[in-house]
Parts: structure tokens; C-alpha cells; sequence
């Protein structure tokens, strides 16, 4: 089961004219996720086995193929030949992991946790909100799919849990910009 506990979100610590919190755009709910942990896990093409391995230790079952997330907290999203996303709520897990890379001269673990928003979209509207903002051939419509796309040209990573809940990171100091985005486009729909 997905736990996590719903904050307001900041593109910078302290900052209360640049904070937000969760809001509505138009009929669809938009919640910030937190905790959740964002490792990146760059490697080189020879570096495969390394790359499963410690998915594994983080109690992954392999490697994503592209466009595919797999897990079920943790997360692994492909994001790129030479790029795979771990999501997680529990430290031991990604620590796991880039203990597992540590050595390895071929692959490394990056925490992108303190540089990356995450929310998640709801509702039955979703898909018509993100079509007022993203190119309709590049939505993840199926379920346990993940694209990085440009939203608002700005780039993003969407991940599609259910019909009508999606996930979105992006780089925090974009999240007022993302937010006005949002509820731009929320209020063209009709609830």
C-alpha cells in the first residue's frame, strides 16, 4: 500500500511568497507526496548486470524496459538508455542501492530527493488537463507507464498509476511556475 503524508510544497526553504500549497486546478485534486526519495541511477551500456543487481537489493525484480515503471514502493521508471529512476518512501531502500553502486565504476547513484517536486494529479478530468498543457502522443496512458515530457515547456516526468491518478516530478525551483500552469488550464474545465 502507498503511504505517504501531504505537505505544502516550497520552491525555496523559507520562502513564503514563493510556497504553495496542495490546490485544485479546476476539477482535478493536486496533492504534494512526501516523503518520497528520487534516485537517479546513471549508467554506461556494460553496466547492466550492476544496474539489476542493485535494483534487486532494493527489492525490485529487474530492470524497467523504456516507456515502463515497475514496483510497488519502491518504484524503478526507465527514463533513458543510460538512466533508470528508483521512487521510494523508506531510506533502506535506496540506500540499499547505492550501496550496491558504490564500487562500481560504471553506474552511480545520484539522490535527487531535495531537487525534485512530486505530486500527484486526480481526477476524472485529468487527461483533459494535461491535454490543455502536453502534447496528447506524449500522455503514459496505461497504467504503469512513465514519460518525460515538456509541460508548460518545462520538462517533467509523468507517471501513470490509474485511469485518473497520475504522478508528476519536477525540478522544485519550477514549482510556482508549474503551479500557476495548473491552475491555468484547471479553470478551462468545466467540473
Amino acid at each position: 500500500m502507498l503511504r505517504w503524508s501531504l505537505r505544502p510544497f516550497s520552491t525555496h526553504k523559507g520562502s513564503a511568497c514563493m510556497a504553495t500549497t496542495d490546490f485544485n486546478a479546476g476539477p482535478v485534486t493536486v496533492l504534494s507526496i512526501d516523503p518520497l526519495l528520487v534516485i537517479s541511477l546513471r549508467h554506461l551500456p556494460d553496466a547492466g548486470d550492476s544496474l539489476s543487481m542493485a535494483l534487486k537489493a532494493a527489492g525490485l525484480s529487474g530492470v524497467p524496459c523504456p516507456g515502463q515503471v515497475i514496483g510497488q514502493s519502491p518504484w524503478a521508471l526507465w527514463l533513458s538508455p543510460s538512466e533508470v529512476i528508483l521512487l521510494a518512501n523508506n531510506p533502506t531502500q535506496t540506500n540499499a542501492v547505492k550501496t550496491a553502486l558504490a564500487d562500481n565504476p560504471l553506474a552511480c547513484a545520484v539522490d535527487q530527493s531535495d531537487g525534485v517536486l512530486a505530486l500527484e494529479l486526480q481526477g476524472q478530468q485529468l487527461d483533459d488537463l494535461l491535454l490543455r498543457l502536453v502534447d496528447s502522443r506524449s500522455l503514459p496512458c496505461t497504467p504503469g507507464s512513465a514519460v518525460r515530457v515538456r509541460l508548460a515547456d518545462i520538462a517533467v516526468i509523468l507517471i501513470r498509476h490509474m485511469p485518473d491518478r497520475l504522478w508528476l516530478l519536477v525540478e522544485r525551483p519550477q514549482a510556482q511556475y508549474l503551479t500557476n500552469w495548473l491552475k491555468h488550464a484547471g479553470a478551462a474545465l468545466q467540473p
